[in-house]
């Protein structure tokens, strides 16, 4: 019995589990594109890593994720940590634009 069902449970640990990290800014002002989604890898326990650039337009992050799933962890896991792999999303956000109270004099109208 046990030796049926030890390929499914050595499935069920493979595709299952998974850490993810999320955060996000106090207040959302994501842009309509799906999240980028980029992979990185320290070694050496992280004293070797490429640097892993956000390509945003308005130069802003409104959420970032950091994923890493069994095979990811399982491979810290064997490797004493010498090999870190993980999954990075991310969603850049809009330019916040200027408020302003309705009524209130703008520099470029004159009082009267």
């Amino acid at each position: 019995m046990t030796r049926r069902l030890s390929p499914f449970l050595a499935l069920a640990l493979v595709a299952s589990g998974c850490a993810t990290h999320r955060l996000v800014v106090a207040e959302p002002n994501p842009t309509d594109d799906q999240p980028a989604v980029v992979t990185s890898s320290a070694i050496g326990w992280g004293a070797a890593q490429r640097r892993t650039v956000a390509e945003c337009d308005t130069n802003l992050l409104d959420e970032v994720r950091v994923h890493q799933n069994f095979g990811e962890a399982l491979a810290t896991v064997l490797t004493l940590g010498l090999w870190t792999p993980v999954r990075i999303e991310y969603r850049c956000a809009k330019v916040p634009s200027e408020e302003a109270v309705i009524g209130e004099i703008g520099p470029e109208q004159p009082e009267e």
